[in-house]
């Protein structure tokens, strides 16, 4: 038995595939297919916490089409309406038996096909269009779509690496992906597996990008780049920034935003925010650390934002984690500089909502960051970001900046974010976007 486990486990996602099909076919049966009404479906692994599951929530929340939005979560946080939990499937014996052919063969979450359970939904069967964000998180199988976006038009918005690799939500400095990855160096990056199928993982994502032929979306033109490099077949490849809330995330008077969160009016204040803040292994939280422990700073206090932290000392402020976006950007207007040493990111929220508030940023010269910031003109750039040294010396230049330099910094940030990165320019392109898939212009 075992032996004929390991053999399918082989062809463990084309098999899914034929069961899917199969379970499309009954469904067609069973069940009575409603009339398509021009709806759209979006599917995330959250519905709080993290930037995809912002972004799609703002997308939803201001689209011309909000009306006719449903969104479906692995889990879900809000009670808000159109939010749906997928429904889990029960551990039958054939899916414990996928389970086991997932294990043997090293396949990375092929066995989640709980959200086939999507066509037997009444509002995922009137969609005209799939509008995909995160599928990994430990949930979602990819040999289920051919059969679950059948006869749809897919847009799928990556916010991170992980559909052009073998498995890694971020290649770090790693350039296998672009020769079909194999003998994965980083076996236990997230999201993790046991055995090196990143080969045969990649092969399957270009057979499976074959047959969807989706719209992808990157937030950033770097990303637009390496998808392009890597499935250069795709027909449609778009760059739609990540945008913020202007109204909210704005500058304020720091004098008495200070003294409502009870911080010092004449202190020097850094800000780092990132989930598990400095113990996010790719936010560079242990430059953080190092800054903290050795400050000779005058004056100075590091503000952390979320969640797991290092211990609260005499110069450092920690906060956990925080959805309210009023408290986000006090706390943002309430600082001084943000310090952004990640050593992997997209298009990231926090350095937009920051320099939206007016928060000038010292970030990594990484991934789409270049795009947002121009060095020393509405923030600083670091080439090497695994050097505390180097952010040190930009935080010394920046104390010696006089105050009309300080007012120019920030006003910059804050209009850059005005002209490029507003919530409203993001929903209207995306609007657009589903206009022309309404119509067939796609």
């Amino acid at each position: 038995m075992h032996r004929i486990l390991k053999i399918a486990s082989i062809k463990l996602p084309f098999i899914i595939e034929v069961y899917s099909l199969l379970f499309r076919i009954w469904i067609r049966f069973s069940f009575r297919f409603r009339e398509e009404n021009s709806t759209i479906s979006v599917i995330n692994t959250h519905s709080q916490g993290g930037g995809a599951a912002k972004v799609a929530l703002e997308i939803i929340r201001g689209s011309q089409y909000s009306d006719r939005m449903h969104f479906f979560v692995n889990e879900n946080s809000l009670s808000s309406k159109n939010i749906y939990e997928i429904e889990r499937t029960k551990p039958t014996r054939l899916i414990r038996w996928f389970q086991e052919m997932e294990r043997i063969g090293g396949w990375l979450d092929f066995s989640f096909i709980s959200p086939l359970n999507l066509l037997k939904d009444k509002h995922f069967q009137k969609s005209n269009i799939v509008h995909l964000h995160n599928l990994h998180g430990y949930y979602f199988s990819y040999a289920i779509l051919p059969s679950l976006l059948k006869n749809k038009k897919v847009i799928w918005t990556l916010h991170d690496e992980q559909l052009i690799t073998g498995h890694c939500s971020c290649t770090l400095s790693c350039d296998l992906w672009k020769k079909g990855c194999g003998n994965c160096p980083k076996l236990d990056t997230y999201p993790s597996i046991k055995i090196d199928t990143t080969e045969k993982m990649l092969v399957y994502k270009t057979h499976l990008l074959n047959k969807i032929n989706p719209i992808i979306v990157c937030p950033s033109n770097w990303l637009a780049e390496r998808v392009k490099v890597a499935y250069p077949f795709l027909k449609t490849v778009k760059m739609i920034p990540n945008g913020v809330d202007t109204s909210v995330f704005k500058p304020m008077d720091k004098k008495t935003i200070r003294s409502k969160l009870g911080l010092s009016e004449d202190a020097f204040i850094l800000l780092f925010a990132a989930e598990l803040a400095t113990k996010n292994p790719f936010k560079g939280g242990e430059i953080i650390e190092n800054l903290i422990e050795k400050s000779t700073f005058e004056n100075c206090y590091f503000v952390t934002i979320g969640g797991e932290t290092i211990k609260k000392s005499e110069s450092h402020i920690p906060f956990g984690y925080i959805s309210d976006q009023e408290k986000m950007a006090e706390l943002y207007a309430a600082s001084d500089l943000m310090l952004y040493p990640t050593r992997a990111d997209n298009l990231p929220l926090v350095v937009l909502e920051a320099m939206s508030c007016g928060l000038p940023v010292i970030a990594s010269s990484i991934g789409g960051i270049p795009e947002i910031i121009n060095d020393s003109e509405n923030g600083f750039l670091v080439s090497d970001y695994v050097s505390p040294v180097l952010f040190e010396e930009i935080l010394m230049k920046y104390r010696n900046f006089t105050e009309l330099e300080k007012q120019i910094l920030s006003e910059k940030a804050r209009n850059t974010i005005l002209n490029k990165f507003s919530l409203a320019k993001m929903r209207t392109t995306y609007d657009d976007l589903y206009t022309k898939c309404f119509s067939k212009s796609f």
